[in-house]
């Protein structure tokens, strides 16, 4: 993944100061401002103007306003935002030109994101006193000068932009959540940072923008000590103080981070932020707020979302970790994470808490008035307690948290309804009684007898076999699952086959021709040597910009090129689209005619990503995959579009309507 190489240093002093001046400079314009700034810069004359309400917010100052009878967001933005953005250079960028670059890249319909993107000003000129606003040199924000929370510092030059407005309502708005909806959120945010890292890989001067300090970065997290004394609780002080000294024994000196992978984070995947279409059906209608977006470590991004998922209406309904787990499952099918980012995420969730509640207090602290910023402080705490402070004192509690997270990672399955199976995870905190804990089940019981074996293993006994010619087990594996998913896109499964799918290692001669030409001899060759049914499997890989090379000969091109090999193969082309092809062949027995299934699979030919102990899924990214590869995405995942799944799927229709007259055959 791209970024930059240095990284813009800091310490707690400058942490101070940026948040002093935030809360010193955090606008607060009045309804009728807001009216003067939309006539004098987004409006024509004669344009029907209503400012409906403020909206919450942190450090910027947010309305929903109609023009016309449209929706509008109007964001007026913190001074020291505008200050950088009013102060830049004329081949600089800052952090609202960022926001503006990830609006627009997000909104690409391959990504599936909806964001809100920036509105034009108007081009005519117009005068309204001291709101008259210049309108900067893209034409997509302008400048104002209006109120901040100093009267010292008031009016000061702010940026204003007008974003367009998502029809829905924000989950925190939601009177209840399912634990499938948190799970469907952890999806969204996993195609935001898909998009996301294409941003990070192909947009220099947005990782450069990105490189800067901002005090709600997760890696800046001991820069908090300075705040730890505006805590009043003791016990809570030395909760937060036991984090950071962890975070840093483990993360920093330690090293840990340094294994984490790197990318444009949103960084703020919170309740608020996540907009719902309604309150019903739990379908998530869009994302907002990217003013905390950096370059950090990619991880953060989802113990965000995780920490924000334990402070939501749901997880404050003493289902905290069981809100965390689904956001996590949903996240990881779309975006895997590697088995270090997982090892550390409570630390990274109990880190966010830490930020979150420690800041929260020094923000009351210099404005009492406003009840917003108390709106996590409790829950927040809470959720700490329960992450962190209670596993200090219980270390069982702390490996139960990890091996929920890591059973929320193991399975990924979708219900019925399209949304995900989340019934495993759907667990009380521990502060809950179990009334059934005398008969619960638990999993390191072994005094119960064997399991009796059922009717169908019984009768997989007696079942006719059929050799896949393979001595690869993990291929094996990935046939045998698809063959035994049904349509290899829900739980639903088909009619129990009729034979037993078993593999043997044959070496057969090297042959050349078309891929289907292939497969047939191959397959005409393995069942005279096994003498019986036997299924042969493969694969192509066919850049279209070598009229479909390396095509069937893809692993010796593999062998002798490797994977960076085979992209410089086609470096001199602008075209980069291939397709994934598997030709399954079936016979029946020696002699018997050979029948060709062909599955393919289309996409994109990229540089390596992922895993790589399974060939060539590294470069290969089909156009249904929401931006991953092969080998970044979940087996289940996989199985849904891949060319194999196709093409055996194919078989396994074929297996099922002509069973009679293929056991006839086998017999």
């Amino acid at each position: 993944m791209s970024q930059p190489s240095n990284e813009t240093k800091t310490s707690s002093s400058s942490l101070a100061s940026d948040e002093e001046m935030r809360k010193l400079l955090k606008p607060s314009p009045s309804a009728d401002d807001i009216l003067k700034v939309l006539r004098s810069s987004y409006c024509n004359d004669g344009d029907d103007v209503k400012v409906s309400k403020q909206l919450e917010s942190y450090d910027d100052c947010n309305y929903l306003v109609e023009i016309n009878n449209t929706k509008y967001i109007v964001k007026v933005h913190n001074g020291v935002e505008s200050g950088y953005y009013t102060n830049k250079k004329n081949d600089d960028g800052c952090h609202i030109d960022l926001m503006k670059k990830i609006f627009r890249h997000l909104n690409k319909p391959e990504f599936k994101v909806k964001t809100s993107l920036p509105m034009p000003t108007t081009n005519v000129s117009k005068k309204d006193g001291e709101h008259s606003g210049a309108s900067t040199e893209d034409g997509f924000s302008s400048i104002h000068k209006l109120p901040v929370v100093s009267a010292s510092h008031s009016p000061h030059q702010l940026v204003v932009q007008l974003l367009e407005y998502i029809e829905g309502i924000p989950m925190s708005s939601c009177r209840s959540l399912s634990i499938e909806t948190i799970a469907s959120a952890g999806i969204y945010l996993g195609r935001v940072c898909v998009a996301l890292d294409d941003l990070t890989n192909n947009d220099e001067q947005a990782c450069k923008i990105a490189n800067h300090y901002h005090a709600w970065d997760g890696k800046n997290t001991l820069d908090i000590r300075k705040f730890v004394q505006y805590i009043d609780k003791q016990d809570r002080r030395e909760m937060v103080q036991s984090v950071l000294d962890k975070f840093e024994t483990t993360l920093v000196k330690g090293g840990a981070s340094e294994q984490f992978r790197k990318g444009i984070l949103q960084s703020d995947f919170n309740d608020a932020n996540i907009i719902m279409k309604n309150d019903i059906n739990g379908e998530i209608a869009g994302v907002i707020d990217f003013g905390d977006s950096t370059l950090s470590w990619r991880v953060l991004d989802i113990s965000v979302a995780m920490t924000y998922a334990m402070l939501s209406v749901y997880g404050r309904a003493n289902r905290g970790l069981s809100a965390a787990a689904a956001m996590l499952r949903g996240f990881h099918s779309i975006y895997p994470l590697t088995s270090h980012e997982q090892k550390h995420l409570r630390l990274l969730i109990a880190a966010r808490l830490s930020c979150s509640a420690t800041l929260g207090a020094y923000s009351y602290h210099m404005n009492p008035s406003n009840k917003y910023l108390l709106l996590h402080a409790e829950p927040a705490w809470t959720a700490l307690d329960l992450i962190w402070g209670q596993c200090c004192k219980n270390p069982g509690m702390a490996s139960a948290i990890d091996n929920l997270f890591y059973v929320a990672c193991k399975k990924t399955s979708t219900s019925s309804g399209g949304l995900f199976n989340c019934t495993d995870l759907s667990i009380p905190d521990p502060c809950v009684v179990d009334l059934l804990e005398s008969v619960r089940k638990h999993g390191g019981d072994t005094s119960e007898p064997p399991e009796k074996r059922t009717k169908i293993q019984e009768e997989t006994d007696t079942k006719p076999s059929i050799t896949f010619v393979t001595g690869n087990k993990k291929k094996l594996e990935e046939v045998k699952r698809i063959l035994q998913a049904g349509d290899g896109k829900t739980e639903k499964k088909v009619e129990q086959l009729s034979f037993v799918i078993t593999n043997q290692k044959i070496d057969l001669p090297e042959l050349q021709g078309s891929p289907v030409e292939i497969a047939k001899e191959k397959c005409s060759l393995a069942a005279k040597e096994v003498g019986g049914a036997v299924i042969t499997e493969d694969t192509s890989l066919c850049f279209n910009a070598l009229n479909n090379l390396p095509g069937p000969y893809i692993k010796w091109f593999l062998d002798d090129c490797g994977l960076d090999g085979l992209n410089n193969m086609i470096a001199f082309s602008e075209d980069k689209t291939g397709y994934a092809q598997t030709v399954v062949a079936f016979c029946p027995g020696p002699g018997e005619d050979t029948i060709i299934f062909d599955g393919r699979t289309h996409g994109l030919i990229v540089p390596p990503r992922g895993k790589l102990d399974f060939g060539w899924d590294p470069i290969f990214q089909p156009y249904e995959s929401g931006g991953l590869t092969y080998a970044e995405m979940s087996k289940e995942g996989k199985d849904a579009i891949s060319h194999r799944s196709r093409a055996f799927l194919q078989l396994r229709d074929h297996l099922s309507k002509e069973a009679d007259t293929i056991k006839a055959k086998i017999k």
